[in-house]
């Protein structure tokens, strides 16, 4: 055995509960712990969020999003041609957006009107993301709606008065002056047949209707303003994103997930980094129990290094006896706090006796979500972080007092 490693080892494992060196050494070790478990219990939350609410976002949004590269609306024969040989792609929906503005009986609204093809329904399962009525695939009628449930609340549109007509607003692309209110605007209207909910920002933003409606209205036949695609296998969606986009060329821009909520995904990214580091820092701040126990330590093994300098031990030997013991404290402390980070963790995860309280959440506990690179990130980050304070202490003092 290397013998600074053996000496190192004897003063950690050496039983001196009456020793308030000892007692110190012992502090900084559950100081690690405690910190460690923290990093990974807080960082498993912000994962277990962050799932939730791509989740809710991920119910509207298609694995992959075709839009086109210059203007808003294309023809979308050529790019359907295209995706039929891909035999990864499950299903896809044609689908035109238009900003319109909506009356009901007295209220108005600005909202988003999606005209999408049959084929919708399957590819974002929309029949459970109602929460009454039916979805539009169930009428005959191109002038039917489902409406989201913010949209709903701004209209004031209740349950006993959802079949009323709502009109549906949208500039004239034709008219060349808005001066004259009776040629500004193409009018038509649809009868809200049902109230969907995803999240708060889509519900107060969408309403869902015929393709053929919307193209229509807005006087766009054949247009479209994207193509929606549902992969057999998500896991292969930045594959297949590389492969569409070449296979399409310039003119259209393909989206995946990430990209079609990218401002949502930085601001969840940071949130976490921003932790990550106040977390970091804290843990930096903790490590000064390691370097003041290594130096009381030292101090008070001041005799056994003038032994050891007797007995033919260079000021190398005596830095590597104090770092190597001061890094077993931190390896025992990352371990001890990797068990019970994660132990707490899967707990919560498995059984969710940690409640968010209120009632008034989308979850009542909080939600947990174990990343390895994670454990593997919090792991590296306090080893590193016990390396720096400990080979420090040990260098200087152990320099020091091999000279007196």
């Amino acid at each position: 055995m290397n013998f600074p490693f053996f000496i190192a080892k004897r003063y950690f494992t050496t039983n001196q509960s009456s020793n308030f060196v000892h007692i110190i050494s012992w502090v900084s070790l559950f100081g690690v712990a405690i910190g460690t478990a923290a990093l990974i219990l807080v960082l498993s939350v912000f994962n277990g969020f962050e799932n939730l609410v791509l989740s809710m976002y991920n119910s509207f949004d298609p694995h992959l999003k075709i839009t086109s590269a210059e203007g808003k609306t294309f023809n979308p024969t050529e790019a359907n041609t295209l995706l039929l040989t891909f035999d990864e792609i499950e299903n896809s929906a044609l689908v035109l957006e238009e900003k319109v503005l909506l009356k009901y009986q007295d209220k108005e609204y600005i909202a988003t009107a999606k005209g999408v093809s049959e084929e919708y329904l399957e590819l974002t399962n929309f029949n459970s993301l109602l929460i009454d009525g039916e979805y539009i695939n169930s009428f005959e009628s191109n002038n039917v709606a489902v409406v989201g449930r913010g949209v709903a609340y701004y209209l004031s549109m209740g349950i006993g008065s959802m079949f009323d007509q709502l009109s549906v607003f949208i500039p004239n692309r034709n008219n060349t002056t808005l001066l004259n209110p009776a040629t500004a605007f193409e009018q038509s209207g649809v009868l809200p047949v049902g109230v969907f909910g995803v999240q708060a920002d889509i519900d107060a933003a969408y309403i869902i209707t015929p393709l053929l409606f919307v193209q229509q209205l807005a006087e766009r036949n054949d247009a479209v303003t994207s193509i929606e695609i549902k992969l057999k296998d998500k896991g292969r969606m930045l594959i297949l994103q590389d492969q569409l986009q070449k296979v399409l060329g310039h003119n259209y821009l393909v989206k995946n997930r990430f990209q079609q909520q990218e401002f949502l995904y930085k601001i969840l990214n940071t949130e976490k980094l921003a932790v990550f580091f106040i977390l970091t820092f804290i843990m930096i701040i903790a490590t000064f129990n390691i370097i003041g126990s290594l130096s009381m330590l030292m101090l008070d093994k001041k005799k056994t290094i003038h032994t050891l300098r007797s007995l033919g031990c260079t000021v190398q030997d005596i830095q590597a006896v104090f770092f190597e013991k001061s890094m077993l404290t931190i390896i025992l402390g990352i371990g001890i706090g990797l068990f019970f980070g994660l132990g707490l963790a899967f707990l919560q995860q498995t059984f969710g006796f940690i409640s968010i309280g209120g009632g008034s959440f989308v979850i009542n506990t909080y939600p947990i979500a174990i990343v390895f690179n994670d454990v593997l990130l919090v792991s590296i980050t306090v080893f590193v972080i016990g390396i720096l304070a400990s080979w420090y202490p040990a260098k200087l003092l152990g320099r020091k007092l091999f000279k007196k």
